[in-house]
């Protein structure tokens, strides 16, 4: 898929988040100040609090560095670039690069995503547009193209020099989701640690700072860490498993055990399977989900892939309804039965 493809599906994304109805399964509550929690596989919000407040995002913001490093440079990923002094210096999470070493563009970013590095944050921005600054531009516009409205880069590592860094929990999302339907940046963030290599055969190698995963979290978590005093502890992440589509963004925990208790907690929850959802006309007549999917897909609207009454099937019903001209709502009743019939 071309990137302009993905823009555009990313753009869609933005446009279901910004339609989803709040919803709330549970009662719970988080120490952290910014939280958002998304049904992927639905398009709805499970749960948010303090969800379109702007805050620092620190090194969460170096998901999109890596997606304007793709956008910018996809073809350049290969190329050997050059360490300035401007990049050596960063700190204070650092790889240790040093002026005028030489690493492939493609492990300065994955460095960057999977060790949260600010070095080779820098390396990579001024390798793609030339400066950090003109990076910090190009960023602002996949951003924007993105639809996260509440969000203004800087720099390319998340520090909070220059100020004005900001961005929200619901943004954040849609950053996710972004990540998650990048196949190589995805495969990025799933690896345990990343290495650097340089011209000369210098290597460093860093762990994931995604403490989930080290720990063997019951959950597959991926995610992206971040720390600035400003910003506090936030991390972005996403869970695929059985069926189960969550993303997670969470922005301003006032310390690191706080984080990923919050975590932990949001995905005990929100991953449970749900148990399955009938609606009530087709529980008292004995109408089973295959026998309606049968019928739709009779008229025209396949769901294939879903055997419960899910997102796909609620779609499929409102298509229908539609055409119908009946009330649309996505839900089976007396009369969208009788034109099934």
């Amino acid at each position: 898929m071309s990137f302009s493809n993905q823009l555009r599906s990313w753009a869609f994304a933005g446009v279901v988040l910004c339609l989803a109805m709040p919803i709330s399964l549970w009662a719970e509550s988080y120490k952290t100040a910014g939280v958002a929690i998304y049904d992927i596989a639905e398009g709805r919000y499970l749960y948010r609090h303090g969800a379109r407040t702007q805050r620092a995002p620190a090194s969460t913001i170096k998901v999109l560095t890596a997606l304007t490093a793709w956008r910018y440079a996809k073809d350049k990923m290969g190329h050997w670039v050059t360490i300035s002094q401007h990049a050596a210096k960063a700190q204070p999470t650092k790889a240790g690069i040093k002026p005028g070493e030489k690493f492939k563009l493609k492990d300065l970013v994955a460095m960057t995503l999977v060790a949260s590095c600010n070095d080779t944050a820098r390396a990579v921005g001024e390798a793609v547009s030339g400066s950090e600054a003109s990076f910090a531009r190009d960023m602002q516009k996949v951003a924007e193209h993105l639809g996260m409205t509440r969000t203004h880069a800087t720099n390319a590592s998340g520090l909070p020099q220059p100020t004005g860094m900001v961005s929200t929990p619901e943004d954040s999302i849609l950053l996710i989701l972004a990540l998650r339907a990048h196949p190589t940046l995805r495969k990025i963030i799933a690896q345990r640690s990343a290495t650097l290599v340089s011209s000369a055969g210098r290597e460093i190698v860093k762990s994931n700072h995604n403490r989930l995963m080290r720990e063997r979290f019951k959950y597959p978590v991926l995610g992206k860490t971040g720390f600035t005093n400003l910003a506090r502890h936030c991390f972005l992440s996403w869970c695929d498993v059985d069926g189960r589509q969550v993303a997670i963004s969470m922005l301003g925990a006032p310390n690191s055990a706080q984080l990923w208790s919050d975590l932990r907690k949001a995905y005990a929850i929100h991953m449970k399977p749900r148990a399955a959802y009938l609606p009530s006309f087709m529980s008292k007549n004995g109408i089973s989900v295959a026998s309606l999917q049968g019928k739709l897909k009779a008229k025209g609207f396949s769901v294939s892939g879903e055997s419960y009454y899910g997102a796909k099937t609620r779609q499929a019903v409102t298509a229908f309804q539609k055409l119908k001209r009946l009330a649309v709502d996505g839900v089976i009743g007396p009369q969208t039965w009788s034109h099934l019939k």
